[in-house]
């Protein structure tokens, strides 16, 4: 309120103000119109598409062969010799175990919660993927680690294409009240703060590189 202004004057500058506005918008019912991606459209490469907006690093294979070979590929690359492989639904999950140890690559125990820490890479398979926002659905709980896609500076993510769903409609429509994980994730980008000077840092609070491939039999 302005000096030397009446409370009864200031209440009545308002009221003149919101005689001009206009008659308010009707919103559609029809939640299809606020979708950018549609369900019947080519969702693989839309979601890699995103994926590598935010910051991961998508690739396509074709088999869970060419997967397990990309993973091995991955974590020598970098030079990892260590690595955790929780025993859940991940893709080729065998075939990654046997091909590491191969190679000479540790894989930790995944029961001990400092094996995470202590890991150069968490390999996972996801509960699904969105495709318009290029995110990862990740559960733990029972076998399934959360800390094998937090905890570790590289995390591997396995998807299947079957599991991209075009948006967070579909994404809710999947879920359902019996079958709730102890803890449900999205994980759209690899772990980022900028809260210090307006200084960017990458992985900080979770992984500073996240790979995804999907197999797209």
């Amino acid at each position: 309120m302005m000096r030397g202004q009446t409370q009864e004057a200031f209440f009545a500058r308002i009221r003149d103000s919101l005689k001009d506005r206009g008659a308010p918008v009707e919103l559609p019912s029809d939640l299809e119109i606020a979708r950018v991606a549609a369900a019947e459209g080519d969702l693989v490469t839309l979601f890699m598409e995103r994926a590598k907006q935010v910051g991961m690093r998508p690739a396509r294979v074709g088999d869970d062969q060419a997967a397990a070979a990309m993973v091995i590929d991955i974590v020598l690359g970098a030079g990892g010799d260590t690595a955790i492989l929780p025993e859940d639904d991940v893709p080729a999950r065998a075939l990654i175990a046997d091909g590491l140890k191969a190679k000479g690559v540790r894989l930790l125990d995944v029961n001990d919660r400092d094996a995470a820490f202590d890991a150069d890479f968490g390999i996972t398979g996801v509960s699904c993927a969105i495709a318009e926002t290029g995110s990862l659905g990740v559960d733990s709980g029972g076998a399934h680690r959360r800390l094998a896609s937090l905890a570790v500076p590289n995390h591997i993510a396995i998807v299947r294409s079957g599991q991209i769903v075009a948006d967070l409609l579909d994404f809710a429509a999947r879920i359902s009240p019996g079958d709730m994980p102890a803890n449900r994730t999205l994980i759209s980008a690899p772990s980022k703060t900028a809260d210090i000077e307006m200084i960017l840092v990458e992985g900080v609070h979770g992984p500073k590189v996240v790979h995804v491939i999907v197999i797209a039999s």
